[in-house]
């Protein structure tokens, strides 16, 4: 093989790995591949989204019966927020967060991220607005 021929053939290599690494599948946080998978879903969150409040300190929402409970993280204003998770009778999760300090002027925006049991993310973010 020529020098050539062996510069062609690494730049060949080369970009075929490269190209590979781009479309390698993703991996769940459990290891295994991803090949189909449902993101967990948010809902009846509380305050409710763009709602007013003269103070605010607790929040709740719920997440849907396929969330990984461990992967369950909450924010507010880019805070984080101790949760409480509970699951319900059905299967879904109720997770409670009280701030620190009550807010009463201006906003909170909320933000809970969480893992499916088979490793898709997804999150909820909501704004909520204090005072008069």
């Amino acid at each position: 093989m020529t020098p050539q021929q062996c510069a062609a053939t690494a730049c060949m290599m080369l970009a075929f790995s490269s190209s590979a690494a781009f479309a390698a599948p993703r991996v769940s946080h459990h290891g295994g591949l991803i090949l189909n998978c449902e993101p967990p879903h948010f809902f009846d969150q509380t305050p409710g989204k763009d709602g007013k409040a003269a103070s605010i300190q607790d929040f709740s929402l719920t997440a849907s019966d396929n969330t990984d409970q461990a992967t369950i993280k909450a924010w507010a204003n880019n805070e984080p927020v101790e949760v409480k998770v509970t699951q319900e009778r059905s299967g879904s999760f109720l997770v409670q967060g009280r701030l620190k300090e009550p807010v009463t002027k201006g906003k909170v925006w909320f933000r809970v991220n969480a893992e499916s049991n088979d490793g898709c993310d997804d999150n909820s973010t909501w704004n909520v607005y204090t005072g008069n």
